[in-house]
Parts: C-alpha cells; sequence; structure tokens
C-alpha cells in the first residue's frame, strides 16, 4: 500500500513552509488580499532597512571618505542583498507554484511503492530533511547572536534580509533532498524488476509479461522524476542564480573586510561576525552541491546496472524494453541548473572556491595599492614646494 497523499511533502518541506510564512515570505492563507499583505511587508522591511543604511547614522569601520573602494563595495553589497531579498520574495508570491511540485513528487513516490515493489517508508527522508533543519536552525542562531554581540546598527540593517536568503537557499537544499531519497527508492526499484526478472525466466508467458512490464514503469517513474527536476528549475529559476552570485560576492568580500579589519585594528566582535558569516555561507553551498553529486552518482549507478543485464537477452520483447531504458536513462540524466547558467555540481563548487580565493586576492592587493596611492598623495601635498 502506498503512501497517503501529502506525506512526503509532511515529512520534508512542511516545516520549511511554516519557516519562510513566518518570516513573511510565504503568505499565511492562499488569497489575493494575504499575498498583498506580503508584498506590504516586504516594502516596509525593505524601506526600512535602506533608509536607515543609506543615511549613514552609524560607525565605519573604515575610512569611508578615502578608502572608495571599501565604500563602494559595501553600498554595492547592500543593495545586491536587497534586491535580491525583492526577487525572492516575489517569485515566491507571483512565481511558479510549489504545490504543482510537491504534488509530482508525491505521485513519483507514490507510484515507486505501488508498481516497483519497495517498502512505503519514509524514515529516511524524514532523516535527511531534520539533518537540514538542525543546521539552519544552528546557523541561523549563530548569526543572530553574533548579530546581537557585535551591537551595531550596520549588521542590524541587513539581519532580516540575511535570513531570508538562507531560508529559500535551505528550501532548495530540502528539494535535493527529497530528489535524492526518490533516486534511492528507485535504484531499489529497479533491483527489485531485476530479481523479479530472475526468478520469472523459466514461468509461463503470462507470468512473464507482467515482470516485463514494470520495466516500462520504471521507464516512466524515470521519466516522471526528469520532469520534476524541470519543474524544480523553474520553480527556482531566478532567485537560485541570484542567490549564487550573491553568496559568491559575500564569500569573496568577507576575507577582505577581515583582513581590512587586522589593517584597520577594529573590534574584535567585528572579525567574529566576518568570520562565522563567511562558515555559514561556504556550508550552504557546499551541502546541495554534495547531495546532486550523490544524486548524480545514483543515475549513473541505475544506468550501469542495465547496461550490463545478461539474464535471458534472447528475448526480444526484453532486449526491446532494455534498449528504451537504458536510452531515457542516457539522455534524461540528472541535472540540476540554475537559470540555465551553470550546473549545481561539485564541479561548480571547485570553480566557485578557486574564484573565490582569486577575487580575494585581487580585492586585498587593489586595496594595498590604493593606500599606497593615497599616502604618496598626502606626502606630496604636505612637503614644501620651495626652499626654506
Amino acid at each position: 500500500m502506498g503512501q497517503m497523499p501529502d506525506e512526503l511533502h509532511t515529512a520534508s518541506l512542511f516545516r520549511m513552509r511554516r519557516v519562510m510564512k513566518c518570516l513573511g515570505m510565504l503568505p499565511v492563507w492562499e488569497n489575493l488580499f494575504a499575498k498583498v499583505f506580503c508584498n506590504v511587508v516586504l516594502c516596509v522591511a525593505v524601506g526600512f532597512s535602506s533608509y536607515g543604511r543609506f543615511s549613514f547614522d552609524y560607525d565605519f569601520d573604515y575610512d569611508f571618505l578615502n578608502d572608495h573602494f571599501s565604500s563602494s563595495m559595501d553600498l554595492t553589497n547592500f543593495t545586491a542583498l536587497i534586491a535580491i531579498h525583492v526577487i525572492v520574495v516575489m517569485e515566491l508570491l507571483w512565481g511558479y507554484s510549489c504545490k504543482d511540485v510537491d504534488g509530482q513528487l508525491q505521485a513519483i513516490q507514490f507510484a515507486i511503492n505501488v508498481h516497483l515493489g519497495t517498502p512505503a517508508s519514509l524514515d529516511r527522508v524524514r532523516g535527511y530533511c531534520n539533518a537540514i533543519y538542525g543546521s539552519l536552525f544552528i546557523r541561523s542562531l549563530i548569526f543572530i547572536l553574533m548579530t546581537a554581540y557585535n551591537n551595531r546598527a550596520l549588521t542590524y540593517y541587513a539581519l532580516y534580509s540575511e535570513l531570508v536568503l538562507l531560508a529559500r537557499f535551505s528550501e532548495f537544499t530540502h528539494y535535493c533532498a527529497v530528489i535524492y531519497f526518490l533516486y534511492q527508492e528507485l535504484l531499489l526499484g529497479a533491483s527489485n524488476v531485476l530479481e523479479e526478472l530472475q526468478r520469472t525466466r523459466f514461468e509461463l508467458w503470462s507470468i512473464r509479461r507482467l515482470s516485463l512490464e514494470k520495466l516500462s514503469k520504471l521507464q516512466r517513474i524515470h521519466g516522471q522524476l526528469w520532469q520534476s527536476i524541470r519543474c524544480l528549475e523553474q520553480y527556482f529559476r531566478l532567485s537560485l542564480i541570484t542567490l549564487l552570485l550573491k553568496f559568491f560576492v559575500d564569500s569573496s568580500a568577507l576575507p577582505y573586510w577581515l583582513y581590512l579589519g587586522q589593517v584597520q585594528h577594529t573590534a574584535v566582535s567585528i572579525q567574529y561576525y566576518v568570520c562565522c558569516e563567511e562558515c555559514i555561507k561556504l556550508l550552504e553551498i557546499v551541502v546541495p552541491c554534495w547531495i546532486c553529486m550523490r544524486c548524480d552518482v545514483m543515475q549513473r549507478k541505475l544506468r550501469s546496472i542495465f547496461y550490463t543485464i545478461t539474464t535471458d537477452r534472447r528475448n526480444s520483447q526484453l532486449n526491446l524494453a532494455l534498449r528504451k531504458l537504458c536510452l531515457q536513462l542516457s539522455q534524461e540524466r540528472f541535472q540540476f541548473s540554475a537559470g540555465g547558467l551553470v550546473e549545481i555540481t561539485t564541479e561548480m563548487l571547485g570553480k566557485f572556491v578557486f574564484g573565490m580565493i582569486s577575487y580575494i586576492v585581487i580585492c586585498i592587493q587593489f586595496s594595498i595599492s590604493m593606500r599606497a596611492s593615497n599616502a604618496n598623495k598626502l606626502a606630496q601635498s604636505t612637503t614644501p614646494s620651495g626652499p626654506i
């Protein structure tokens, strides 16, 4: 017997939706008034933080008047944060509905349990999602505590927007965990089909035909899973690529602020805040990349067990079914892209880290050159032009 409707959603993303509703990212009720209310909350929050941030009524941790490079980087980073905050919330409110994706994933899990004979258990996906929830809670708590410990208006203005971005990216991580769980279930179902083909190889054709029909069901379920991944790309069409770009900029800029804090001898609380935020952003990117890598491994493993099958290959119908299934597995492979621009893989993570280190070095070198140039100009302006 398969799972009842919405049990997969309850075990995986139900609490994530509640968190997003508490943050004002999703409407509490499914009606137009609730969506308009969320838009009002967005405008008030963004307007308040932008007004306070650009009024410059707070202490700077760098020379705002002379260090133009640091001031431009700081203001550009905050502007990007607010812009992505608006993109994320507007996409959630008026973009592709998450109910369509959740319904497709639930239907796939139900079909795997019913047609492929896998046990109807959600303990594995529940454990994955609980680990992600725990990670999100710990990282958010550390970020809030470090903001309070730092006790500066500069960090308070960005707190809410940063939490919104973390929640949206954590939702993507939850979906990656659900896809990984479905791949595991699909691989288990494929193993059951192969065992049944081996067991019924000498049975009557009526019994043999039922085993062969499971290959077409397996092919159809894999196609549905591939379609659900495309729907997820549509659901995260704008927010995922902008979040990755924002995390890349943050991961490159935060070590620069740490270096500048060491040079300017700023407060230790600022340096702790920068280190914690850097670790949070890197961990946020590493986890979904690792899960997507594991999904790709499961896809290749699923394809290999059908390439190497040798049971009763003289059967023309079995050969035809295997040929169709292997062709689909080779073409409709696991590939999750962010807006069609970059694939979420460990290779992307390596490029991300390499580019981050390169930009850190460039920013530090540029800052050293500018400070040396300003020092030379100051020395020339204070040197007398004529003999005393």
